[in-house]
């Protein structure tokens, strides 16, 4: 790898709002990222409603936008959801690209998708 060519780490938070798992995804999300914020989806998200917190996330690639619509379904089949909150610029436009932005449950703020009761997630 050329010097200077550092990729971005991926960082991941995980807390619980409201009965919520909110996932705050920070950096990149690409090919090299992805098995990391998978396993994170994995290992936390134990019940079927998850938020994923994107204000920090810089970049997402189509790997990672695989990733959130896998989730997105294997919750939905779930009875659940997966809420997408603060998706910023690039990442937002990926999503309107993509076509998937009528798909997936896009909020301005976690503050916003949290706010609904679970038991009203349809």
């Amino acid at each position: 790898m050329a010097e200077g060519t550092a990729t971005m780490e991926l960082n991941v938070g995980s807390e619980v709002q409201r009965g919520w798992r909110v996932l705050a995804v920070a950096g990149e999300l690409d090919i090299d990222t992805v098995p990391l914020l998978s396993a994170r989806l994995d290992s936390d998200v134990t019940g079927v409603h998850a938020v994923l917190d994107l204000s920090e996330l810089a970049f997402m690639d189509s790997t990672g936008l695989a990733l959130v619509l896998d989730w997105h379904r294997r919750l939905a089949e779930g009875g659940g959801q997966l809420r997408v909150a603060a998706a910023q610029g690039p990442v937002r436009r990926l999503f309107e690209l993509a076509d998937v932005a009528e798909v997936l449950s896009l909020h301005e703020s976690v503050d916003v998708a949290v706010q609904e009761a679970v038991d009203s997630a349809r």
